[in-house]
């Protein structure tokens, strides 16, 4: 008599129904808990990620070029499991075409769940043109517009810079942070937007380990094994389970450099001096190894901070505009402008790069001396809609490094302005309006120009800046 392990057997009947009755739609209720979603797509790869309802089921993936899954790719298969990743299972589909949209859904037990299918396109290589979206600081689970609006525009990617929940979770255990997730990905809205445009995610400080918090967090082991058991990432600067999300990755001749800093910082009230860090020495260094191979090869090149980079611990540009205040400001136009002198007794906790100014001169002295062109900062965090272009972003000693900056949130939180002043004005939103930012980049071969659009949850633009670099 043949004996067959549990395991094989599985495997076998998976396979025998797959192959008899796969290709029907399942009627019954789906059997993914959350998701699914994609990410760290590439012009030939991309990964799809869901979590089951149920552990110890055989899962594969459909991917076709086709919306109906027609002369579908199957990979897999592989298990979820309770104890590994809170039943959350992935595939890496390698192979694929440039430039192309694919779609794909979950076979779970040999039954295809086309009720939950999704899509992505895979990169373009060379010179191209393309849209992606970012923005930060969405309420657990939250519905708001915004999320649909940047799903209608179908960006290349979303870009979240942070604040992907609100839950603060202060604790070791990384089921925690997997609950929290779970509560995100809950929302029928973000669901939707994350089925059909790949999640770039960078936390800031509520996902990380709360409100303000930096290396010392108590979570900060359990949540950077979280993020990597739910979320697709391109190569990370560190790959080891305890290392910072710190990522970089390029479309056609655009580079993309996103840094953690959370998980490798000091205390912001901490008194400012040469050895206080945001980053932390090693990606500190990485960011500038990464600058370096970027210069010249790409032509622009942005850079994700989570937090703002303008702004001073001295003065508050925005101090005349009252708390119930909305709408659109500019520095120039403002009554009272720059004249707040603070001037703390003891340590205040900014949360910007205001508290690391030694670091942050560094920084962009480093631009300067090494000449890197074609360098936009992307944050979010202050909830409200900004632009500068380098005119206020210059922080090199002696000066001679303008960087421009784009700023994207809330997607649904209450607003606040601070750091400044922006060149471009800024836009605070009403109680409960929603923001993003939508960036157009156009690669004409002897320039590539990105224009930023900061809209609101009326798919209306408040904020614009365009940047225009020459290609080598």
């Amino acid at each position: 008599m043949l004996h067959l392990s549990r395991w094989t057997l599985t495997l076998l009947l998976g396979w025998l129904s797959a192959t008899w009755i796969g290709r029907a739609q399942s009627t019954a209720p789906s059997p993914l808990s959350r998701g699914p979603w994609s990410g760290a797509v590439t012009p030939t790869s991309a990964e799809v990620r869901a979590r089951l309802e149920q552990s110890d089921r055989l899962v594969r993936l459909w991917v076709s070029p086709n919306a109906s899954l027609t002369d579908a790719r199957i990979v897999g298969p592989a298990f979820s499991h309770t104890n590994i990743a809170h039943n959350v299972v992935g595939f890496t589909v390698q192979n694929l075409l440039p430039d192309t949209t694919y779609h794909y859904a979950f076979e779970v037990q040999g039954e295809l769940d086309r009720s939950t299918s999704g899509h992505f396109r895979t990169l373009p290589i060379g010179q191209a043109s393309f849209e992606f979206a970012f923005a930060s600081c969405g309420r657990t689970g939250s519905t708001n517009h915004s999320y649909e609006l940047i799903r209608r525009h179908q960006p290349l990617f979303f870009l979240c810079t942070g604040d992907f929940h609100y839950e603060d979770v202060h604790s070791t255990q990384v089921e925690k942070f997997h609950e929290a997730y779970d509560r995100v990905l809950g929302s029928p809205v973000q669901a939707r937007l994350y089925r059909e445009v790949p999640l770039v995610y960078l936390w800031d400080d509520h996902d990380f380990c709360g409100n303000n918090s930096d290396e010392r967090g108590l979570g900060r082991t359990a949540v950077r094994q979280a993020h990597r058991d739910y979320f697709p990432h391109y190569p990370l600067m560190d790959n080891s389970a305890t290392g910072p999300i710190a990522q970089s990755f390029n479309v056609g001749r655009v580079k993309f450099i996103l840094t953690d800093l959370r998980s490798e910082r000091d205390p912001s009230r901490w008194w400012d001096n040469p050895r206080k860090t945001m980053m932390g020495g090693p990606q500190r260094e990485w960011w500038k190894r990464e600058l370096l191979a970027a210069n010249g090869r790409f032509p622009l090149i942005f850079w994700v901070s989570s937090v703002p980079w303008i702004g001073s611990m001295q003065t508050n540009h925005y101090w005349p505009v009252p708390a119930e205040a909305s709408g659109y400001f500019h520095h120039e136009q403002l009554s009272y402008v720059a004249t707040t002198n603070l001037h703390p007794t003891k340590p205040v906790a900014v949360d910007s790069w205001a508290a690391y100014a030694y670091e942050r001169a560094e920084l962009a002295t480093f631009v300067k001396r090494h000449n890197i062109r074609g360098l936009v900062i992307l944050h979010g965090d202050m909830h409200a809609l900004a632009a500068d272009d380098g005119s206020h972003a210059d922080y090199a000693l002696g000066r001679g490094a303008p960087i421009p900056v784009m700023a994207a949130a809330p997607l649904d939180q209450d607003a606040s302005l601070k750091g400044g002043p922006y060149s471009q004005g800024v836009y605070k939103p009403r109680k409960h309006e929603g923001c993003f930012g939508l960036v157009t980049v156009t690669d004409s071969g002897d320039t590539l120009t990105a224009r930023f659009s900061g809209r609101n949850d009326a798919d209306e633009e408040k904020v614009t800046l365009t940047v225009t670099v020459k290609a080598p």
